[in-house]
């Protein structure tokens, strides 16, 4: 109902294939992918969650949106057009970025939300390829889902599109195999001045894989900005063990059900009996 314009839905296209595609063959190559105990289902994950952003997601919030838009904005077409790029970006990138912050934080919190949000949770090993690692349903709640019709329409696309370029680029970089960050520090540690500050700002694979891991170094229940990571320092739930962690995953994610994975609360599947085989 309101497309993206051309310009942007080609800048959209070429960050996917200039990041995402690059970063995951490297990785794919590199062997790295491969050391999952599980890679053909992971792989099955990750597609399934890509198609739910190209044939459920995007229809059904566009359809939504579209709809509210009609009823509450009918005759506000293009009437932001003139506004700042620099203000608009700025605007329409910390309220997602926020937004999501506590989207994600009541997902731990708030059990049933829990089981919408841990297929991303279930992979034992973190790669880019999990960015695409969701529960169907869950990429229905993403705040820039929601945000990209509306801004379209009051003619805020630009700005829109380059709020998202930077959140997929940081959220490509955090979820990573490669721990860049880490290299960077032992390399150059006369900029660790800079990291101790940088760390409490923006999201690195430090605090972000510390989420995703279990056991030593972990912190699940924390560090759930996916850019600015200043809204985990401000509201309590910063955890920066600046190490590298060796375990991800869940305890009990190799006794989930795909399909109860994937379609959560459509699906429900008690959990497979514990074997030394999936034993956490």
């Amino acid at each position: 109902m309101f497309p993206i314009p051309a310009p942007e839905q080609q800048l959209l296209g070429i960050v996917v294939l200039a990041v995402f595609i690059p970063a995951f063959l490297l990785e794919l190559f590199s062997g790295r992918i491969h050391r999952g105990e599980r890679p053909l289902r992971d792989a099955g994950l990750t597609l399934a969650g890509i198609a739910a952003h190209a044939v459920f997601s995007s229809p059904v919030v566009g359809t939504l949106s579209g709809i509210i838009v009609l009823m509450f904005f009918q005759d506000s077409a293009g009437v932001m057009a003139g506004t700042n790029f620099w203000l608009a970006f700025a605007v329409i990138f910390v309220v997602q970025e926020f937004l999501h912050y506590w989207m994600h934080r009541f997902a731990h919190e708030w059990r049933w939300f829990w089981k919408l949000h841990r297929t991303h949770h279930t992979a034992e090993t973190l790669n880019v390829g999990v960015l695409y690692r969701y529960n169907v349903f869950w990429v229905l709640l993403l705040p820039q889902s929601w945000f990209g019709p509306l801004a379209i329409y009051l003619g805020l696309g630009e700005p829109y599109v380059a709020a998202v370029l930077v959140t997929y680029i940081v959220n490509t970089l955090t979820h990573t195999t490669f721990r860049w960050d880490l290299w960077l520090r032992e390399k150059m540690p006369w900029s660790e001045p800079f990291w101790r500050v940088i760390e409490h700002v923006i999201t690195l694979p430090d605090t972000h894989h510390a989420h995703h891991a279990f056991g030593k170094g972990a912190h699940p229940n924390g560090n759930y900005a996916i850019t600015l990571f200043i809204f985990d320092t401000l509201f309590g739930t910063a955890k920066i063990p600046n190490t590298r962690q060796k375990r991800f995953g869940l305890p009990i994610g190799k006794r989930l059900h795909w399909a109860e994975e994937l379609f959560w609360p459509v699906i429900k599947k008690p959990l497979m009996p514990l074997t030394k085989k999936n034993a956490g």
